[in-house]
């Protein structure tokens, strides 16, 4: 190694100093092998261990923990050297940690004589207990001025370490193998609630922190120690099943752990990211947080896990799936409200989300990917996310009246509707559909403004001339001529209303030529069958002969621009009675 190389390394160990770190685990190591008789291998076989004493272990390792807090307290206050008291304060926590993971071992390894319930409660009471009192300690003796909305969720994170076993405990709860597993699983939920109670601490900014007593400024303070309980809890999650699951088959490694249990966790997490982007004004941790949601449906996907084989894990998610959702599902359902969480606070991207979201809910069924070979189908369409999201939009496009949302939120409700008739509109189902897309353009067109509004009023005559045709033609077929008549004459009288509404003269002329049309033909049917019945065989062809020449000369009228002089002579017309007439000689 060179000269310049190792000094390096002797610059890293000397300032960083991880001899601490180092006699810590050695601790930890030798204390569990002389507390352990019948058995000092490091990787031991299930159920090779021998007994454990306790109280022995629990106190070394508190002594160990108690140290630490001491020498991180007389290096500050000794010689200011905070380096090396962020290292033991981290090893403060990581001391709290294996204590309780220490806990768990030893109520399992417990003999029949020791293992009763005041014994397990005190057990874990007096390691809550303890957190508690090493971690004032600390604060009081580096002078760390933490306010309370951290202090009080750092506290409520070592307590829930501590305290939660003894709900998992069947000697102390006397609960059944299936509520066991239930609650295990429900640890990092536990965990996300706490992690929301940092919001307040997040919006007070970094200037509730600003003089703490220490040389760290935001955000290595406070959030160094969270960022460590996070981890913390993500493998506190995966011990406790490990320790309290009850395995049925005998299987060691067959536990409910997955890793969509720690989805709620993790969107708590994001959450405070959010929460923070906006309150430092910091867009990348913004865009961060919105971009790195999605990936939980990754986590979410319950057959990831190399175990998902074995028959514990497989038969819990089929069981999750059939009580509440399948895991992809509720973590659809938290990323709804974490994007509507978003959106009611100014950010205009979380909207995407929230329609993303709604739209991939209505695709997926409660007990999607509860087996390994679902494929989603278009006939499992679901009603419910498709009504809340739109009527999420329709409320939202009517406050701030913007059309596109107002369409997609018409679009969305249109759908539930037809998922939730189920098949009963029947061949009705196509003339209630157009008719239904027909009025939401003419709605947009009539009722909003800006560029999409102006895209809807510039296709509505398309879009009703074609709705006109269709189902004129679609109710002729299903219920013949009354239904038809019905139609094409309401949407007359809809053609008139909107001529004089928006003053489009494509509508007028849409009217002009109903009237016509319904005037023609009246006029035609009734005197081919006045002919046909009255007068003499071969006037007949003679009065076909006459409405052709007509027909021929309207098609003639059109090509020569008839009509169009005489629109522009009527508005000609129009706009000269309208000027000013001469001033009066007494004006």
């Amino acid at each position: 190694m060179s000269r310049r190389g190792s000094h390096g390394l002797l610059s890293l160990i000397y300032f960083h100093n991880p001899f601490y770190l180092i006699s810590t685990c050695l601790f930890v190591y030798g204390l569990k092998l002389f507390f352990r008789s019948g058995n000092t291998a490091v990787f031991f076989a299930e159920g090779s261990v021998g007994y454990m004493e306790p109280w022995g272990l629990l106190t070394s390792l508190a002594g160990v923990t108690t140290l630490m807090a001491v020498t991180a307290t007389a290096v500050v206050r000794c010689g200011r050297v905070w380096e090396d008291a962020r290292s033991l304060v981290l090893i403060v926590l990581l001391m709290l940690l294996a204590m309780a993971v220490s806990s768990d071992e030893l109520i399992n390894v417990l003999s029949d004589q020791d293992n009763s319930t005041q014994h397990v409660s005190l057990i874990f009471g007096l390691g809550a207990g303890f957190s508690v009192f090493i971690t004032e300690f600390l604060l009081r003796g580096l002078q760390v001025r933490l306010p309370a909305s951290c202090r009080l969720p750092l506290h409520a994170f070592l307590l829930l370490f501590f305290l939660w076993p003894l709900s998992l405990v069947t000697e102390v709860t006397q609960f059944s193998n299936a509520t066991t597993r239930w609650l295990i699983a429900a640890f990092p939920m536990a965990a996300a609630g706490l992690t929301l109670c940092l919001i307040p601490a997040v919006r007070a900014g970094r200037g509730a922190v600003a003089h703490n007593g220490t040389p760290w400024t935001w955000p290595l303070f406070p959030w160094t120690p969270f960022v460590f309980l996070g981890l913390a809890v993500c493998f506190r999650s995966y011990a406790l099943t490990m320790s309290y699951d009850p395995k049925a088959n005998g299987h060691y490694w067959d536990t409910i752990f997955g890793l969509y249990q720690l989805v709620p966790f993790l969107l708590a997490v994001l959450v405070l990211g959010l929460e923070m982007g906006l309150t430092e004004q910091r867009p990348l941790l913004r865009k961060l947080s919105l971009l790195g949601a999605p990936l939980l449906l990754v986590l979410a996907y319950p057959w990831l896990a190399p175990w998902s084989q074995l028959p514990t894990y497989s038969a819990f998610v089929r069981l999750l799936s059939e009580r509440l959702a399948s895991p992809v599902l509720l973590t659809l359902i938290g990323l709804l409200a974490f994007y509507g969480w978003a959106w009611l606070r100014g950010v205009k991207a979380a909207e995407a989300g929230v329609a993303g979201c709604g739209i991939l809910m209505s695709v997926f069924p409660a007990d999607a990917f509860a087996q390994r070979s679902w494929q989603p189908a278009l006939d499992q369409l679901q009603t419910t996310p498709l009504l809340i999201v739109g009527a999420i939009y329709l409320v939202v496009a009517l406050r701030t009246r913007h059309a596109a949302r107002f369409a997609l939120s018409l679009l969305l409700l249109i759908t539930a509707g037809y998922t939730a008739s189920d098949g009963r509109l029947g061949e009705w189902s196509r003339f209630v559909l157009t008719g239904l897309a027909a009025g939401s353009v003419l709605l947009i067109a009539i009722g909003f403004r800006g560029r999409f509004a102006a895209f809807c009023r510039e296709v509505s005559p398309a879009v009703f001339v074609i709705a006109l045709i269709a189902n004129t033609w679609e109710g002729w077929q299903i219920a013949g001529w009354p239904v038809a008549a019905t139609w094409f004459g309401g949407m007359g009288l809809m053609a008139v209303l909107l001529g004089l509404v928006l003053q489009d003269a494509a509508f007028q002329m849409i009217a002009a030529l109903q009237l016509g049309a319904v005037t023609l033909g009246g006029t035609a049917i009734g005197g081919y069958q006045f002919c046909t019945a009255r007068l003499p065989a071969g006037v007949k062809p003679i009065v076909l002969a006459v409405v052709s020449f007509l027909s021929a000369l309207l098609i003639s009228t059109l090509k020569a621009g008839l009509d169009r002089r005489l629109r522009l002579y009527w508005l000609r017309r129009q706009r000269s009675s309208q000027l000013p007439g001469p001033p009066s000689p007494q004006d």
